[in-house]
């Protein structure tokens, strides 16, 4: 009730907004999101007056002379509006906009909202109460997810994962703990608290960083401000049969005048869940306890600051296609915001954010009977994170606008390994050496309309790096395969794109862009010793001569729109050079439990091409269709092999029937084989599949919402091609949500 809240508020409000004798005032929304726009120009066609909207969206135009009136509504980046009004002495009226998005899926990213919107495509395939952050993120066309086991599934935008996508969360850098990769970023942030996942796919989207796979930005609902104080609040309830998953979910949000105060909590706790044969999957349990804060004061007119707190914490995690689980993983984030709006026409908002976060990661086996090289071992590793970044955005007459970035952050990385020998003393090994980095980034975006029907966008990136080892330890491991590198390098990376969008008619529009990007090796690349991948049971060892990995973009994008009818279909085509992979370096040491060795190394060039379809039929008001198609190859060229972690061809259908208090959806979902797989990471094939769902939820009235469903009907024993060791994933699972709202 929260979302729906967030939206129907300021409907409300903009209703109540009545022009008085002498003006015209009111709101102006984004349709898409219910949300009010902040910088958009109103002007008066009859004498040419005008204004801009507030940081609440409210706009007020005078003075007006009784009769009829049309108003003019512009903004970057959304379609204009003309509205009709009448002023008359003796009767109020309100003047509620709402403008429409050129383009949902833009070059810059697609949103995907945690809350569930009207007049937008990814309503339909929301999944609201019933739905992980996950779960959201991989509904995107063209975005897949890595899996180790149930619990901190990592993101893959087409293809591309890792150190080839920026993630940030609200903005602000932070790095995951674990040198296997078991606490991906977006694994510290619970649906309940989320508020949008932007996805930018590609180097079209730098503003978070310097990037060849995307961007991946989670924000938190935030606080708000209200002219009328109320507190509102809600309790969650879910279960999961094949997981015996419970959670209990609480939100609460205080809104006043001058401040605004937003606060949820998430705990869950999951056993080992079920396959369709019956089998128990072992090590697949976990149980957390999420927290997020958010305080918001209007110090001035124009004027706000923002606090925000972050708490994860998640324990006894179990991986079952990994030798070892985790004791424990938790996050620490902290952030403070100052940003203006609309204190000049010219300079609609100005944010400047500071932050800092903490992640611990801690690997072990403590449950096992089946030890990794016979012997008891633990993996302890913790990143720390500052930075900051100032946005300053300038907007010229509604048609054009320039956005400056000036950001930096500072990370420390260090992790070791602790082996217990039955007949002897422990053994201590350092696999990521203290690593610094330090990295400053400027950003320079530009946006501009040619024409009513033509709009061009670009951006420009450099980051400076500058990073070094400092435990030594892990510089003296390092320098016996290294012995004249001091373990320190400086990049410097240039990235930049383009795209032109035309909207040849109402119903049609087109985008073609380019982009290059750049990406440094990640801490593990560059630094990383004795790193185990049981994928294909090799020994990983960095490499701090490693070149930068570059990428030249292509992609044409068509979108047909019309009351009835969205259909989308992109074509994209990735060029690498110095593609990073793991190559073997000597096959002839026996090391019992381990292939051998491999070292992170150039792999000259590869390339991914690929295409992404979706459709949305509406039947009527009640019945929707939604489907997607996706498919690419990506193959390392110079290696005469394929680059890991591709999909096969995948699509799915949903078939959904809404009324006022009930939806009902129907989805499938499958795959095709995959016979492109990587020889040089150890992949296997990987047969078709087909799952079916049914989802429902049903509001018994604004208190109370229940959400049932049905996932895998046909209890379908099946495994997708990321997922790591094959595991097969969870049988028939009954899932239950009960919400109640004061």
């Amino acid at each position: 009730m929260i979302s729906i809240s967030n939206q129907i508020f300021p409907f409300i409000l903009g209703g109540i907004l009545a022009a008085q004798s002498g003006n015209i005032s009111g709101f102006v929304f984004d349709i898409s999101t219910g949300l009010p726009l902040v910088g958009a120009n109103v002007v008066l066609i009859e004498t040419g007056s005008g204004t801009a909207t507030n940081p609440n969206g409210a706009f007020r135009v005078d003075p007006v002379p009784f009769g009829k009136h049309t108003l003019s509504v512009t903004m970057i980046g959304y379609a204009a509006e003309t509205v009709s009004c009448e002023h008359l002495s003796d009767k109020k009226c309100s003047h509620p906009v709402y403008l429409t998005p050129i383009v949902l899926e833009s070059n810059i990213g697609v949103h995907v909202f945690g809350q569930r919107q009207t007049n937008n495509v990814f309503q339909y395939i929301q999944e609201t109460n019933l739905s992980s952050t996950e779960n959201m993120i991989s509904m995107v066309e063209g975005v897949s997810l890595l899996r180790r086991g149930s619990y901190a599934q990592e993101p893959i935008i087409r293809g591309l994962s890792g150190g080839q996508v920026t993630v940030t969360i609200n903005g602000m850098k932070s790095f995951g703990a674990c040198t296997d990769r078991m606490d991906p970023v977006s694994s510290y942030v619970e649906a309940e608290a989320l508020n949008s996942v932007e996805i930018g796919k590609g180097s079209l989207s730098l503003i978070h960083g310097s990037t060849v796979g995307g961007s991946i930005n989670m924000t938190f609902l935030p606080p708000e401000i209200s002219p009328t104080p109320y507190s509102l609040s809600s309790t969650k309830g879910d279960y999961q049969s094949a997981y015996q998953e419970k959670k209990v979910s609480v939100g609460w949000q205080r809104k006043a005048s001058k401040c605004g105060f937003s606060l949820n909590g998430v705990y869950r706790k999951a056993e080992d869940y079920k396959a369709a044969h019956g089998e128990i999957i072992p090590f697949t349990a976990y149980e957390k306890l999420s927290f997020s804060f958010g305080y918001l004061r209007q110090v001035e007119n124009n004027v706000q600051i923002l606090f925000e707190l972050i708490s994860d914490d998640a324990w006894d995690i179990g991986y079952a296609s990994l030798p070892m689980d985790v004791g424990y993983a938790r996050m620490r984030m902290v952030g403070l915001t100052v940003k203006t709006s609309g204190v000049k026409e010219y300079l609609p908002r100005v944010e400047l954010k500071v932050y800092g976060n903490s992640i611990d990661h801690w690997m072990d086996d403590s449950k096992r009977n089946n030890l990794f090289m016979n012997m008891h071992m633990d993996m302890p590793g913790f990143t720390r994170t500052v930075g900051s970044y100032l946005d300053i955005v300038f907007a010229h007459k509604g048609v054009s606008s320039l956005t400056l970035r000036s950001d930096f952050y500072w990370n420390s990385s260090y992790a070791d390994m602790v082996m217990y020998p039955e007949s002897s003393t422990p053994m201590k090994m350092v696999t990521w050496p203290d690593v610094h980095r330090l990295n400053l980034g400027q950003y320079l975006g530009y946006q501009n309309s040619i024409s009513s029907k033509t709009t061009i966008k670009s951006s420009l990136r450099y980051d400076a790096y500058f990073s070094s080892a400092h435990n030594d330890m892990g510089r003296n491991l390092l320098h016996i395969y290294y012995p004249d590198n001091d373990l320190a390098r400086i990049d410097h990376l240039v990235s930049g794109n383009v795209s032109l969008v035309h909207r040849f008619n109402e119903l049609w529009q087109s985008t073609v862009a380019m982009a290059s990007g750049s990406r440094i090796p990640t801490i593990t690349e560059a630094y990383g010793y004795y790193l185990y991948n049981p994928e294909d049971s090799y020994l990983y060892l960095g490499n701090p001569d490693l070149p930068n990995e570059n990428c030249l973009q292509y992609e044409l994008r068509n979108r047909i729109s019309t009351n009835r009818v969205d259909f989308t279909a992109n074509l994209y085509r990735y060029d690498f050079r110095n593609y990073i992979v793991g190559q073997t370096m000597d096959t002839s040491i026996a090391l019992g439990y381990a292939n051998g060795w491999k070292l992170y190394s150039d792999g000259g060039e590869a390339r991914i091409v690929g295409t992404e379809i979706s459709l949305l039929y509406r039947f009527n008001p009640s019945w929707i269709l939604l489907s997607g198609l996706n498919i690419q190859i990506g193959e390392l060229t110079d290696l005469h092999d394929y680059i890991p972690f591709i999909s096969p061809a995948e699509v799915h259908t949903s078939i959904k029937y809404q009324q006022k208090s009930l939806w009902v959806q129907f989805e499938a979902k499958g795959a095709g084989k995959q016979n492109r797989v990587s020889e040089l990471s150890g992949e296997n094939y990987t047969p078709e599949f087909a799952v079916y769902s049914i989802k429902s939820e049903y509001h018994f009235s604004q208190r109370f919402t229940l959400n049932l469903g049905i996932e895998n009907l046909t209890n379908r024993l099946y495994h997708e091609h990321l997922d790591w060791g094959d595991i097969y994933r969870p049988g028939r699972n009954f899932v239950f949500s009960l919400m109640l709202v004061k």
